[in-house]
């Protein structure tokens, strides 16, 4: 008799072979709703919150959710009512935190980016502060301060490049010298003296963020290592520094890998800054939400190749791009356990891409057509990834709730009992 398998997510768990996400069975979602359909745990996204929030209590500190992990509303104002701010990165980041009730003293503008009109509806709104990437977006900032006749200085934190290798993959480090994001370690104490008693630019703190999904403490060790050292040769020249932006990047676990603990990243903080009287920002998204969601997908057919047999399923790369672009894992469950024999697929979606591959020669129970299945660990970057190609729909999200399923504009659902 097969066992059944072992599951990584907290919010799923099998209930008389049927999967279950909190308190509501996978197949009633899937039938009543339809598929592909995003699911996430509430609990689960407010647990991660109050257990990241906990690990820091002994800072002076502010919590700003990565508003580009997902962009959902009901996710931002779930976290809002809990006590998040929010790092954005584009004006409609910040349009979409302030209208679900983040306050704007808890928005940092971050994002390499930005616009001169972009610049001017944060300034406009009043938020806590912005991150500048290079020398030439602070003389911009600086000119648009000028024309706008702007009397409020503006609170300025430089986002440094350390040279650090997050040990992540290559698409979603930022921490090297090759890649597009910071300023030089070494120009930083140039900027810092040049705008010391500037009218119009509060340069007040640092930001750095190496990089997405480290699972190694080591990269952040050197990161704030290099940033400690930073600001203690800034004070030493009379430069001062009052807050420091240390981004987000913690890895979750997609499979069996391991990662880092909420508290063993508080330990290195510690290490590097407790002593230094310093407003800590942390930005973290994934952290806080991609545990929480699920993809649940129906089976078109099997189909039997000359080398690999194929699982074909409704749900393409359209809805979910992060194994096409990033080679990533997602665990991949049948929703009902009929205890049939275990076969190896390629699991597939629809979209006509090579690349629409979902997992490789994985192992599961042999599934037939209008069966259902659910891939793990999609809260984060997933369905605000989505996009329309082949002319596809996105697939609708919900939030379940206990035993209630709520959808993006905080409505409950109720599916017919037949």
């Amino acid at each position: 008799m097969n066992k059944n398998p072992k599951i990584f997510c907290n919010n799923l768990v099998y209930k008389n072979n049927t999967l279950f996400i909190e308190g509501i069975s996978c197949e009633k979602i899937g039938r009543g709703i339809g598929t592909p359909i995003y699911c996430y745990s509430t609990h689960e996204i407010k647990g991660n919150y109050e257990n990241f929030k906990k690990s820091i209590s002994e800072f002076d500190s502010m919590i700003c959710y990565a508003i580009k992990a997902n962009y959902n509303k009901y996710i931002i104002s779930l976290l809002a009512e809990l006590g998040s701010g929010a790092d954005v990165v584009s004006k409609g980041e910040i349009k979409i935190a302030l209208s679900s009730g983040i306050k704007p003293e808890k928005i940092v503008f971050s994002g390499v980016g930005k616009t001169k009109e972009e610049i001017f509806y944060a300034i406009k709104h009043k938020i806590y502060q912005i991150n500048v990437e290079s020398i030439e977006e602070l003389l911009e900032i600086e000119d648009l301060i000028k024309e706008k006749k702007i009397k409020k200085k503006i609170d300025i934190s430089l986002r440094i490049n350390p040279d650090v290798d997050a040990n992540t993959h290559k698409k979603i480090s930022t921490g090297r010298s090759e890649d597009k994001f910071g300023i030089p370690y070494h120009r930083v104490k140039e900027i810092f003296k040049r705008y010391k008693d500037n009218k119009y630019i509060n340069l007040c703190g640092l930001a750095i963020h190496i990089g997405s999904q480290i699972i190694d403490i080591k990269p952040f060790d050197e990161a704030f290592s290099k940033l400690r050292t930073l600001i203690l040769n800034l004070r030493d020249n009379g430069l001062d520094i009052s807050r420091i932006d240390l981004g987000g990047g913690i890895g979750i676990v997609y499979s069996n890998n391991s990662t880092i603990s909420f508290n063993d990243y508080r330990d290195i903080i510690k290490k590097n800054f407790i002593d230094m009287d310093l407003k800590i920002i942390f930005e973290p998204g994934r952290s806080l939400v991609g545990s929480a969601g699920i993809l649940v997908s129906k089976v078109i057919r099997n189909k039997k190749g000359e080398d690999n047999n194929f699982l074909i399923i409704d749900c393409g790369m359209n809805n979910l791009i992060r194994p096409s672009m990033y080679d990533s894992y997602h665990e991949i469950f049948p929703v009902i356990l009929r205890k049939n024999e275990i076969v190896e697929v390629d699991i597939v979606g629809p979209i006509c891409e090579s690349s629409d591959v979902f997992g490789k020669k994985r192992k599961i129970e042999k599934m037939e057509k209008d069966d259902l299945l659910v891939l793990c660990s999609v809260g984060a970057y997933g369905s605000c990834m989505s996009s329309n190609y082949n002319c596809r729909d996105v697939a609708m999200e919900v939030f379940i709730d206990g035993k209630k399923i709520i959808d993006s504009n905080g409505k409950r659902i109720k599916l017919s009992k037949g």
